[in-house]
């Protein structure tokens, strides 16, 4: 397994750099949402605020860009970007959960069971149009519909898998939509940095270390789908099961003796599973963790691996020096949340 001490760790997701960070994009945020029509904006801001999640994404975004060494204007239009991813991942909250009848988000109320599916998809249709419709700087906005685009991209495979009964998907199966559905949104917050700052050629070359990132950092949170705690993660337990969610615990798991007894409780729908289903296949799943992890610590460590060569090249070329913190901050920031507890 990764050791997870493998860097200073400096990153704090409290610290107070990140998070006057935080109240800057979260005031930006704000402003934006005082922009939608009346109705849709209370409860869009009920829900944002409510569910208040870290603003990994959009930090990520002008984060990056400060590290790259963008002006004012260009923090400017970082913010923008990340506000814009923001409210497009909020977006893919609502109607994912929604699809998958969860009924929790961040240990509150999903934002169907608060506001009825009606709603959920009305609101969600218009966060979605909206939130791509500030966005000025036109490389940017593509940027961006293309995440929009692979995003709902796995979240259908994913959709149809549970639709068709696939249970002859294969590892790379997994990992294609691990990459549409969280690692492409990773590297693409890097992207909008690298082209708010017009260092392209510098974020270009981390596409493979930020998308590995991102495969790892999606494994992590099946895993505390399984072994997580409730009250500590914020979602519903077990719900990857419940939705007969197709993943690495279950890829392994098929392999087992029990495989169509696996079948048959995943054949079930959203929500019907049984506490002794939820049982099964807790207990042929955890037999397999070790499986899951090997499989995160192996996009870990290779984008670890790859952060250490950027240092290490960047240490030794005085014109490329400044990018020693962007890729330290990039190596903190990864290492928490792919071995988080929540």
């Amino acid at each position: 397994m990764t050791n997870q001490n493998s860097t200073s760790n400096k990153f704090g997701i409290e610290d107070d750099l990140e998070e006057e960070l935080r109240k800057n994009l979260l005031k930006l945020l704000h402003e934006q949402i005082d922009k939608l029509p009346d109705r849709v904006r209370d409860r869009i801001r009920e829900f944002i605020v409510s569910t208040k999640g870290k603003m990994l994404r959009p930090i990520l975004v002008v984060a990056s860009a400060d590290f790259l060494g963008a002006n004012d204007q260009q923090i400017k239009q970082a913010m923008i970007s990340a506000v814009s991813v923001e409210l497009l991942h909020n977006f893919t909250l609502i109607h994912d959960d929604l699809l998958d009848g969860a009924p929790l988000r961040r240990g509150k109320k999903s934002y169907h069971i608060r506001h009825g599916m009606e709603l959920a998809i009305h609101d969600g249709d218009i966060l979605h149009s909206y939130a791509l419709s500030f966005v000025k700087d036109h490389e940017a906005l593509r940027l961006i519909i293309d995440i929009s685009n692979d995003v709902g991209k796995g979240n259908g495979i994913e959709l149809e898998d549970r639709l068709d009964h696939n249970y002859s998907f294969t590892l790379d199966h997994v990992i294609t939509i691990l990459k549409l559905k969280t690692a492409i949104v990773f590297y693409g917050c890097v992207a909008l940095a690298g082209i708010a700052a017009q260092k392209q050629e510098i974020t270009e070359a981390l596409e493979e270390i930020i998308t590995n990132a991102g495969i790892a950092f999606q494994i992590q949170d099946d895993i505390l789908d399984i072994i997580g705690d409730q009250e500590t993660f914020g979602k519903q337990s077990y719900w990857d099961i419940q939705e007969s969610k197709r993943n690495l615990f279950l890829l392994f798991a098929l392999q087992d003796e029990h495989a169509d007894r696996l079948k048959k409780i995943y054949n079930k729908p959203v929500g019907e599973k049984s506490k002794e289903d939820i049982k099964f296949v807790l207990t042929a799943f955890k037999k397999h963790i070790d499986k899951v992890l090997e499989v995160r610590d192996k996009y870990l460590e290779s984008c670890l691996e790859g952060l250490d060569q950027k240092i290490e090249l960047a240490e030794s070329n005085p014109e490329q020096q400044y990018l020693v913190k962007l890729y330290e901050f990039l190596k903190d920031l990864i290492i928490y949340i792919c071995t988080r507890d929540k």
